[in-house]
């Protein structure tokens, strides 16, 4: 058959079907279609990877002129993200670096790149703090809780007199994200940041409040109290947070994950003592130094003559007698001679000792450990056995003491326990709400669930490929094998197609064989059914004869 009878007999076949038939072939038809535009659109679709994420309005808009220009195609996504095909992901960001589009918010310092003549000493200040905040707000856009944030500085002119001059001050806005928090710390981070970024500028002089109005940093004398209160409370979580991970991981090794209960209470004492310390050891002496001199000496110093009423003296001297002056200087004499007979020693010794000394000054640091509390919940093991009513249930039993005092051990090791500071540990085995069976199944099911919603896309392409098939192109074929047949199967030309009564029926019957009776009796069923289609057939026919 040609190709132009073929045409011709589908085209017949089609002009035979009812309406339903139609609408069933021509939807089956369009959902055949359908499924190989979605599997190829699929397959073949562009995949896109960020270019850019969490970019203020400014620089998002930016960056969109920017692909425009270079007939680059991107997609937008919520965030502030803009993403680009994934082979040209570096290539669009190398270029994009290269034409300097991310400015950030606000304006840096390029903008002294373009000077102006004439400028005035106010605008170049007023350029200056511009400058500056954009800069500081850029560098706190790169927190990963902050969206957006602006940075107002007061920058007080300079003057000669001491009294009157003024200290700097600044604001800081923080536009956060849904849901984000900053800690202390970060905090702190902001304010030490723009402190030391402005000359003059004292950290009691920053402000740092949210767009919702809270005020995260103001510092003031009564503050500084609670400030430390609460990092003393930031530094003793992290501390029992460590602990109750080490006892925790420890113990789900032994008994398993979700049986394990931990809570751990630590007592800190944050006082800085200073002690100074000075021993000495008297069994320790050791001569440092030894001075001894000897002093010998001969006769008697003279001793004092004369006497110093002179005029006095003098008198005396003339009222003496001549007589007496002889006896005089006799004894004079003798006194002398006993004097020279004199002999005088003497001896003088000096010993310095050193003596051991121990000089010790210790600084404790605040943050030690003074008690360590801890409870420890511990699930038992299930065993299957029947109830009351005869039903096998998983029934609790208790573990031994003997296995409650190596778990204890256990824990005194992973937290350094000691009995000095008064230590308490406590473990107790109780059964858990929520047995393992229950939460292994749900486990299980939450595994498929989200396996299924990973490659959902995937399963639907397979299972639409697999009903078009079934449902679309099987039948078309079976179809298209049943239009030939009856076109094989019609009598020839000088056979009565048709029969004009029940005798010649009969007759003609039980002359053909059994395969051309079966023929035979589809064709006069298929001419009784529908007379249109019978003609349309039987007029191909004849145009074909016609041809050949």
């Amino acid at each position: 058959m040609n190709p132009t009878a073929l045409i011709e007999s589908l085209k017949a076949r089609l002009l035979g079907l009812t309406a339903s038939q139609k609408i069933f072939y021509g939807g089956s038809l369009l959902i055949l279609l359908a499924s190989f535009a979605l599997l190829a659109y699929t397959v073949n679709r562009t995949e896109y990877a960020t270019l850019y994420s969490r970019l203020g309005e400014q620089d998002l808009g930016a960056v969109v002129e920017a692909l425009k220009a270079k007939k680059i195609p991107y997609e937008l996504s919520s965030g502030g993200s803009v993403g680009v095909p994934k082979e040209q992901l570096h290539e669009v960001r190398l270029l994009l670096a290269t034409q300097g589009v991310l400015k950030g918010a606000g304006v840096g310092f390029e903008i002294f790149d373009q000077q102006k003549l004439g400028s005035t000493e106010f605008v170049q200040k007023i350029n200056y703090q511009r400058a500056l905040q954009g800069e500081l707000a850029r560098t706190i856009n790169q927190i990963n809780e902050v969206v957006e944030s602006r940075v107002h500085l007061v920058l007080p002119s300079e003057s000669l007199f001491l009294d009157e001059k003024k200290s700097p001050s600044a604001a800081v806005v923080l536009k956060l994200r849904q849901g984000a928090h900053l800690d202390q710390q970060q905090v702190q981070g902001i304010v030490n940041l723009v402190s030391s970024a402005v000359q003059g500028l004292q950290d009691d002089k920053v402000s740092v409040l949210s767009t919702d109005g809270q005020v995260l940093f103001r510092k003031n004398a009564l503050d500084n109290s609670f400030q430390l209160t609460n990092l003393q409370m930031q530094f003793r979580s992290s501390v029992e947070e460590d602990m109750r991970r080490k006892v925790q991981s420890l113990l789900e090794q032994v008994i398993g994950t979700g049986k394990v209960s931990t809570r751990i209470t630590v007592d800190m004492d944050f006082n800085q003592t200073q002690v100074a310390e000075e021993h000495y050891d008297p069994d320790s002496a050791v001569i440092r130094s030894q001075q001894r001199s000897i002093e010998n000496s001969q006769g008697a110093e003279p001793g004092a003559k004369g006497n110093p009423d002179v005029p006095i003296n003098v008198e005396a001297q003339l009222m003496q007698s001549p007589a007496n002056k002889p006896q005089q200087d006799k004894g004079q004499k003798q006194e002398q001679d006993q004097a020279l007979k004199k002999n005088a020693t003497r001896q003088r010794e000096t010993v310095n000792y050193e003596i051991n000394r121990v000089n010790k000054q210790t600084t404790q640091a605040p943050g030690g450990i003074k008690k360590v509390s801890v409870a420890v919940l511990v699930d038992g093991v299930y065993e299957m056995k029947p109830n009351a009513e005869g039903k096998t249930v998983p029934t609790f039993v208790a573990r031994t003491p003997d296995q409650i005092k190596a778990l204890e051990d256990l824990v005194k090791k992973a937290i350094g326990y000691s009995e000095a500071r008064g230590d308490q540990i406590t473990v107790s085995n109780i059964p858990f709400v929520t047995d393992a069976p229950e939460s292994d199944f749900v486990k299980a099911e939450n595994r498929w669930v989200k396996l299924l919603k990973e490659h959902h896309k995937t399963i639907l392409n397979v299972l639409i490929v697999v009903l078009g098939f079934f449902l679309v192109v099987r039948p078309l074929l079976r179809r298209f094998q049943e239009l030939a047949e009856p076109q094989k199967a019609l009598p020839a030309a000088g056979t009565p197609a048709l029969p004009q009564s029940s005798e010649d029926q009969s007759e003609g019957t039980a002359a053909l064989p059994e395969k051309e009776l079966t023929l035979r009796k589809r064709v006069i069923a298929l001419v009784q059914r529908d007379p249109d289609l019978a003609t349309s057939i039987i007029r191909a026919y004849l145009r074909e004869e016609a041809s050949s």
